[in-house]
């Protein structure tokens, strides 16, 4: 992944995270921007989805198409597809 492939990711986290801000712990969200910050963005989209789905979390669908369009974008396998498929719609 080249430079500015990287910083539209963690940009697109980002966004995500403060979207999904009201659903995640502060400690959570804290430690998903530190993953961020340290250049490893599939960890923080992985720790963020099973966050999500631990604690029943409700997504919106759009919220739920652009963590699915990160997963596509960043090649990672399925685990954090199926810690989002547990989480219900809002």
């Amino acid at each position: 992944m080249d430079r500015a492939d990287y910083e539209d990711i963690a940009g697109q986290l980002r966004g995500l995270l403060i979207r999904l801000d009201d659903r995640l712990s502060s400690k959570d969200a804290a430690l998903i921007a530190e993953f961020i910050d340290v250049g490893e963005p599939g960890l923080a989209l992985e720790w963020m989805a099973d966050q999500l789905s631990e604690y029943d979390q409700p997504l919106a669908s759009d919220e739920r198409v652009d963590m699915l369009a990160l997963v596509e974008r960043m090649q990672m396998k399925d685990r954090a597809s199926r810690a989002l498929a547990s989480c219900p719609e809002t």
